[in-house]
């Protein structure tokens, strides 16, 4: 019984020590992955590619900023600044891309919506 308890506790121990070791993404990474996923979906050029890393890099600085904000701020109206900092960059990467790009960029960006509201649809459900 003793064995069982001691073996059981380890394995917890391992599964804390595990989740504490997730580091976060600094803004420079973040914008890299972002303009690695959208040159791979759109085939930017290297000029785009720069344009866009560029956009991402202010996007994720601004983000960084707002959630090191103070604490006490208001909850809603940090997620209404983030939901304008999301969209003045998407803004400004559709300003980047050519028409091919931008139907792409649409029709993929339609098929990750559906795919968040699929997902969220169990939980609404639990909640609700």
């Amino acid at each position: 019984m003793n064995r069982l308890i001691l073996i059981a506790s380890f394995i917890i121990g391992l599964g804390f020590m595990a989740s504490a070791q997730v580091t976060k993404k600094s803004p420079e990474q973040r914008a890299a992955h972002h303009t690695k996923a959208l040159q791979k979906k759109l085939n930017l050029s290297q000029e785009q590619a720069k344009q866009v890393n560029a956009l991402f890099l202010t996007q994720a600085t601004r983000m960084d900023s707002l959630k090191n904000s103070n604490p006490s701020d208001d909850k809603k109206g940090k997620q209404l600044a983030a939901k304008s900092i999301r969209l003045a960059t998407k803004k400004q990467v559709f300003a980047v891309l050519n028409d091919e790009q931008k139907t792409k960029f649409a029709a993929w960006e339609k098929k990750h919506k559906m795919k968040h509201k699929e997902h969220q649809a169990p939980k609404d459900a639990v909640e609700g």
